[in-house]
């Protein structure tokens, strides 16, 4: 039964992310402070809702870590499968919140934030293929190259950076849909996983 309390403490947790995202959404809305570009060295206008997805996908990590090597050895789940439902079903909360919130507060950056979470949770699990638990850093080091490295000044952004797009911008949204598409294969379909059934 551990591996039953082990799994509902991450979900709680998930869920209070999840809570935790929607009111920063809320709270913060079209928020912005002016931060330097290293590469431009202007003070370029930054939403404070980019840093918005890190904690729920920090907690999502922390769900598909939580694992007992007890359980796992008499598993009969395929429990990366039932690992890519978790996340793709969090990450479809967090958009269909915030494009309500968006609605609902006529902010326009809101449902961008959730886009932001499909793009970022893609990205940390394509890392996690490779390098395992420090694919955790993997949203906060893009946020901040995005920040530091991807701003022009004038409101404009570099192409690859996604973060800052509006919410209507196609290129941004393809590139969410390819991250969070390629992330959720990798992590079923990677070679070298520890394991690939286990109980959850």
């Amino acid at each position: 039964m551990r591996w039953w309390f082990r799994a509902r403490r991450a979900h709680t947790l998930l869920a209070a992310a999840l809570a935790v995202f929607i009111l920063t959404v809320a709270v913060l809305q079209d928020a912005a402070v002016g931060l330097p570009s290293f590469l431009h060295g202007s003070a370029d206008p930054v939403l404070l809702l980019l840093m918005a997805p890190v904690p729920l996908c920090a907690t999502l990590m922390f769900s598909l870590e939580s694992r007992l090597t007890e359980g796992e050895s008499t598993g009969v789940r395929r429990v990366a499968v039932l690992d890519a439902g978790l996340v793709l079903s969090t990450v479809a909360l967090a958009v269909v919140a915030a494009s309500f919130l968006g609605l609902a507060l006529d902010a326009d950056a809101a449902p961008a934030a959730g886009r932001n979470v499909a793009f970022l949770a893609g990205l940390m699990l394509c890392t996690r293929a490779f390098i395992g638990p420090p694919a955790v850093m993997a949203p906060v080091a893009w946020i901040f190259a995005v920040i530091f490295l991807g701003l022009r000044g004038g409101g404009r952004a570099e192409f690859w950076t996604v973060l800052p797009a509006s919410a209507a911008d196609v290129h941004a949204f393809f590139a969410a849909g390819a991250a969070l598409t390629v992330g959720t294969a990798l992590h079923i379909l990677r070679p070298g996983s520890p394991t690939r059934i286990r109980l959850h």
